[in-house]
């Protein structure tokens, strides 16, 4: 069965998957969002929202690391390279406390790469729960083409689409309601 595909297709993804690894303690982030399991992130039709030729930036915690690169695959992307956000505070961890998240760079086809001096890190402060940098817009724009969606975005970027249950959404995802807070989907 053939998926419908939606009338704009996208150069550039960026996704900040609410994933349930390590997330549902007393600190985790079921405090603050619903989560999915990592076969709905998986099962997410992003290809289907993707040019031919495309990146996909995916972030990823040091837990959800090693799935990262298979929910890229699982999308249709090649990983390709590892951004690393470093933070000048101690978070959580079991054996180390992390002070890092990172965004997972893959492609499609013949994806351009618009900037090849681009480091693979980026320190600046954090925001508050799930807050990544702004500055990530730029390096994205700065390496990737557009035209630029951002997935389970919490507010809207100027000259990106987005979807995500904290804004009005620009798109739909046929199979995927944006998720409500609290459990139910609109």
């Amino acid at each position: 069965m053939e998926r419908n595909r939606p009338q704009k297709l996208y150069k550039t993804i960026m996704a900040d998957p609410p994933w349930d690894i390590q997330q549902k303690g007393a600190r985790g982030a079921i405090k603050h969002y619903d989560l999915m399991t990592l076969d709905q992130i998986k099962a997410m039709p992003i290809a289907d929202l993707a040019e031919p030729d495309s990146h996909c930036w995916l972030w990823v915690t040091n837990a959800t690391l090693r799935h990262g690169f298979d929910v890229l695959e699982s999308w249709g992307f090649t990983p390709r390279s590892v951004f690393t956000w470093i933070k000048p505070r101690l978070g959580l961890g079991v054996y180390l406390r992390n002070a890092t998240e990172h965004m997972l760079l893959g492609t499609r086809g013949k994806a351009p790469v618009l900037f090849r001096a681009q480091p693979n890190w980026l320190f600046m402060n954090t925001l508050g729960h799930s807050h990544k940098p702004e500055e990530q817009y730029a390096i994205i724009e700065r390496v990737s083409p557009g035209p630029y969606l951002e997935l389970f975005a919490r507010r809207h970027q100027p000259g990106w689409d987005a979807w995500g249950n904290e804004i009005e959404s620009a798109i739909e995802i046929p199979g995927y309601p944006v998720p409500n807070v609290r459990g139910s989907n609109k």
